[in-house]
């Protein structure tokens, strides 16, 4: 049985991150599916995709779509693979979104997933997109901060959405972002209980952000950026370490943190205040 839904209840949600930590252990990959539907372009649209027999939670495929080109992710329980578990979960995908109007799907894996099965894609019909993407770790340990002065790091409020969101559409907008889709990544991070959004504030003015999703095992940062005038001069690397720090105190997780491959700055800085790469990730398209 397959349950499609656009919201996963508390039970699924710990069913799921049960069966995400089985397929991370026996894969040796790090990276966890996003577990919320709140910057998918059509809330209705179902984003989980649920596999089950007898009762259990067997297979899971998620939807991640904050425009029409969608990103999936499909993981399936390590004893109960070439069962033709994921091939169901994806007929399950289409059937059920065949009314929106998604203009391109997109798998997300890991390096290391690939190297033991080289012959998933063509067996699935994809080839591997020049982008990918890099995660890095880090420990618990809290970074010595020199005491400034002239900016903070604090929690944004209902305050500064435009400011914040105009310095995400400047940062973001080379990979497809529009000003409505930095809007609601804003809006939805404030009122999402398992995200933080996290600013620099420099003379009063918006000079930074950083989101952090809570959800999973670990403290997930993300969209971390630095308005241009300020670059190359310090400030991501205070923001990041210093929303390090404030999550110390907070939870008990650790901290990942994902770049550009072709970001070779931001890789540097994060390397550079001790973060250790994990995985890379990788994105496999339909052949046109």
């Amino acid at each position: 049985m397959i349950r499609a839904s656009n919201q996963l209840t508390e039970k699924e949600r710990k069913a799921v991150k049960a069966l995400i930590t089985s397929c991370q252990a026996y894969d040796q990959t790090y990276r966890e599916p996003y577990l919320s539907n709140m910057l998918n372009f059509d809330p209705n649209m179902p984003a989980f995709f649920l596999y089950y027999k007898e009762g259990e939670l067997l297979g899971l495929l998620t939807v991640y779509a904050d425009n029409e080109d969608v990103e999936l992710s499909i993981l399936v329980d390590p004893n109960h693979r070439r069962q033709g578990i994921a091939r169901a979960l994806y007929k399950s995908f289409e059937e059920e979104t065949a009314s929106y109007p998604i203009q391109s799907v997109t798998f997300q894996t890991e390096r290391v997933f690939l190297d033991r099965h080289p012959n998933l894609a063509s067996h699935w019909g994809l080839i591997e997109d020049e982008e990918t993407e890099t995660w890095l770790g880090r420990d618990r340990s809290p970074y010595t901060l020199d005491s400034r002065s002239d900016v903070k790091v604090l929690l944004a409020d209902s305050s500064y959405p435009e400011e914040i969101a105009q310095l995400h559409h400047q940062a973001f907008s080379d990979a497809k972002e529009t000003l409505e889709v930095s809007h609601r990544y804003i809006a939805e991070a404030l009122d999402d209980a398992n995200s933080l959004l996290y600013i620099l504030l420099k003379e009063g003015q918006v000079i930074g952000v950083c989101k952090v999703d809570v959800s999973g095992n670990s403290n997930y940062l993300y969209g971390l950026a630095v308005a241009e005038a300020y670059r190359g001069k310090g400030y991501g690397s205070y923001l990041a370490r210093s929303v390090v720090n404030q999550l110390i105190v907070q939870n008990e997780k650790t901290f990942q943190i994902a770049v550009e491959d072709d970001n070779v700055g931001a890789k540097r800085l994060y390397e550079k205040i001790g973060f250790v790469k994990q995985t890379q990730v990788v994105y496999l398209k339909q052949k046109v």
